[in-house]
């Protein structure tokens, strides 16, 4: 029911129920926040975003207090104004300063609030954070001296994953995040999916850069270095950076990523094309032989580490294929050297991905050949961006040049993996391929509305019919697998799991952004790109067809043997 509240003299029409924080945003009043998060229960602790109410003696947090008819709000009081000034500048009292130096320069919140304040000088002086920051991870970075106490990394770490990796500890008078023992991310309950950093407002949770590596490579006149680009990387930059519509986007990347000295540009879309089509024959097996049921996607290294910490129990449901990063990864470190007439040890693979899973993925011990990496570093989107901007690449004025004819086809599903829900729908038209043949090329795949991270649907194919769940978030995958473990006749039969809500679109390696609908552009680019694929279906891929002959000389199952993994830790 509507109701109306006075905001600095202006009536303004609020929502019964809602609090005065999401009234005054939607009515298009600015106010600030760094505890709150839209989908969490608001605590009201960073207090920046109090108000002042008529008859109330003190300033109220507007995140919290739910809106009442006839309310008389001043948003920008004395009062007001002076009490964020003095909580932001507490803040900086304590905290490094080393903005020029720091990785969220330009795009750090608290940074942000400081210049909205018209904060010009330190007002209050205070011994900097002592605390140690944290490298042992292969994936995030800690540094806990810039932390805020915001909250955000821990309600998500604990609220939404589900795994408490880390939390607020108190000594001696003193609060700060941290791991467990203060022993370090390494040795925590970390997945590494990144989403801790998504939501951290300052540099105190950043990926591990790879960076580095990646330019000394390119620098090295003896190495190789060649990328592989995965579905949503192209429309994450174009989003980003606000690229023309109807722009190839690939093709645009590509030309930016060989201005910056890259060798060679291949798409990991080739490889998802066969994750796919090898998932939906190992769903066939065991649909056939009606054992170990359900089957879960093992395309997400953070669901997979999930797994293998909290639920070892279903590691046998566990798709044995390696994600498409690492059947790329293999794929080129097998096939290059002698395509390129070089030794393994001087190509250099750089993956580049919406991830920070993919780095910890990358550097695990099984996923070696001969000793080395199947893929040598990963740069996020994030990290990609900054190395063009170092570069001094301008993509907005940079012509677009056709990615390569070598391991580059990909189809339209495979960019639909992008998104949650999208490589349930890939393996759906896989598997009805390989039961039907063309007997069935009309089956649509049903459209149904996602309810919390959540998509269900039955399909009749042949004379069974097949449960398909894809699920986002580590706290929904565990809503699931009590669902599962409590009903022997559930009747799902293939599970898709993103740890990330939304899927890859929303992942720990996305650009920062205060824009809270930037993973729905995303994922509305990614259904465009679908449309100007040449072909729909994986089994469509004539150059994946011709590769998987000629890598092994055989086109059964048995053939593609060595892209699989046996999860293990």
């Amino acid at each position: 029911m509507a109701i109306q509240i006075e905001v600095n003299n202006t009536l303004i029409e609020a929502i019964e129920g809602e609090t005065i924080l999401m009234a005054l945003r939607r009515n298009g009043f600015k106010i600030p926040t760094l505890c709150y998060m839209s989908s969490y229960t608001p605590t009201g602790a960073c207090r920046l975003c109090v108000v002042e109410v008529e008859g109330k003696k003190d300033l109220i947090t507007s995140c919290s207090y739910p809106v009442e008819d006839g309310l008389k709000i001043k948003t920008n009081s004395q009062a007001v104004i002076r009490a964020r000034k003095t909580i932001v500048e507490l803040l900086l009292a304590n905290h490094p300063d080393d903005c020029l130096y720091c990785v969220r320069n330009g795009s750090c919140e608290l940074q942000y609030l400081a210049e909205e304040l018209h904060i010009k000088e330190r007002k209050f002086y205070s011994k900097k954070n002592p605390y140690r920051p944290d490298h042992s991870s292969s994936s995030v970075f800690r540094d806990p001296a810039k932390c805020v106490l915001c909250s955000r990394c821990v309600r998500v770490c604990e609220e939404t994953q589900l795994v408490n990796a880390i939390d607020f500890f108190s000594k001696a008078g003193q609060t700060k995040v941290n791991s467990a023992y203060d022993r370090g991310l390494n040795i925590s309950t970390c997945i590494h999916c990144g989403q801790c950093v998504l939501v951290c407002p300052t540099g105190a949770l950043v990926e591990i850069s790879h960076s580095e590596r990646v330019q000394a490579a390119i620098d090295n006149p003896d190495i190789t270095v060649v990328a592989t680009i995965g579905p949503t990387v192209a429309v994450s930059i174009a989003a980003e950076l606000g690229l023309k519509a109807n722009t190839d986007y690939r093709a645009t990347l590509n030309a930016a990523l060989l201005k910056m000295g890259f060798s060679y540009v291949f798409d990991t879309g080739f490889a998802t094309d066969l994750n796919i089509i090898e998932e939906a024959r190992e769903l066939q097996n065991r649909i056939s032989q009606n054992s170990k049921m359900p089957l879960f996607s093992s395309c997400c290294p953070s669901w997979v580490k999930y797994c293998e910490d909290y639920h070892p129990e279903l590691l046998t449901h566990l798709s044995p294929l390696k994600s498409p990063q690492q059947i790329m990864g293999t794929i080129l470190t097998s096939r290059l050297p002698e395509m390129l007439g070089k030794e393994m040890e001087k190509l250099f693979v750089v993956s580049i991905e919406p991830c920070v899973a993919k780095k910890y993925e990358a550097s695990r011990e099984e996923l070696t050949q001969k000793g080395f990496s199947d893929v040598d570093a990963v740069l996020s989107v994030r990290e990609l961006l900054r190395m063009f901007r170092m570069h001094g690449i301008d993509m907005k004025k940079t012509e677009p040049i056709a990615l390569g004819e070598i391991f580059t086809s990909a189809s339209a599903l495979s960019a639909m993996t992008g998104y949650s829900g999208g490589k349930t729908e890939a393996v759906f038209y896989a598997l009805n391929s390989l039961m039907n043949g063309k007997k069935n090329n009309n089956i649509k795949f049903p459209t149904t509305r996602l309810t919390n991270n959540r998509r269900e649907v039955k399909v009749e194919m042949g004379k069974k019919e097949i449960g398909f769940v894809a699920v986002s978030s580590i706290s929904e995958i565990e809503n699931l697998i009590k669902e599962i473990s409590q009903n022997p006749n559930h009747g799902i039969h293939y599970v898709e799991v993103m740890a990330c809500m939304g899927g890859c679109v929303n992942g720990g390696g996305q650009p920062l952004s205060y824009e809270q609908h930037m993973a729905k552009t995303r994922k509305k680019l990614l259904v465009e790109q679908e449309k100007t694929t040449n072909f729909y279906l994986p089994n469509e891929n004539q150059e994946l067809g011709d590769f998987v002959k000629t890598y092994t000389g055989m086109e059964d199952e048995l053939a593609l043997q060595s892209l699989y993994l046996h999860i293990q830790k």
